[in-house]
């Protein structure tokens, strides 16, 4: 298990702050087997795993689960839902007994309000994860794609130079 304030989402915040704002945060526990959330539903929370292991998975065109990812603590899921709540884009199951730290939109809309500069801070660390989950996206896309293809070595220094590998 980890602390909430250990977690990747709190990495570079002051001591001070991440205290502060993992307050507003609620913990849940979840059971083996239990659903968190379903791809489709509705997202409003983003969630840190604290303790357990989790699995997202996604519905196959086959009515069948494709599973993505384990899902172990300091993982943090959901980011797109506290901006941009829309439908979720695959589910979260929990693979045995553990606990996630939960920040709804409306709580974490309320903190812009009760403590401006540690809501900035919170958002600068959302937005280093979600680039960080986006560029792990793509070079899984890009070694996906790029061997079935024989995609020229030139083209993969083009996308290295521009910044995209990393």
């Amino acid at each position: 298990m980890i602390r909430l304030e250990d977690a990747p989402l709190f990495k570079g915040l002051a001591p001070e702050t991440a205290a502060a704002i993992s307050g507003i945060f609620i913990t849940s526990r979840i059971q083996a087997g239990e659903v968190v959330f379903s791809q489709g539903k509705q997202g409003n929370a983003l969630v840190v795993v604290l303790e357990g292991i989790f699995e997202l998975v996604r519905d196959g065109e086959d009515g069948q689960e494709i599973h993505l990812a384990d899902v172990e603590p300091g993982r943090v899921l959901g980011l797109t839902s506290l901006v941009d709540p829309g439908p979720r884009t695959a589910t979260l199951k929990a693979l045995d007994d553990g606990e996630l730290a939960i920040l709804d939109r409306d709580t974490f809309m309320k903190l812009w309000d009760a403590q401006g500069d540690a809501a900035a801070q919170l958002h600068f660390q959302l937005a280093v994860i979600a680039i960080g989950e986006l560029r792990s996206a793509y070079r899984k896309l890009m070694e996906t794609v790029a061997d079935p293809l024989q995609v020229p070595a030139a083209l993969h220094d083009r996308i290295y130079q521009a910044g995209l590998y990393r």
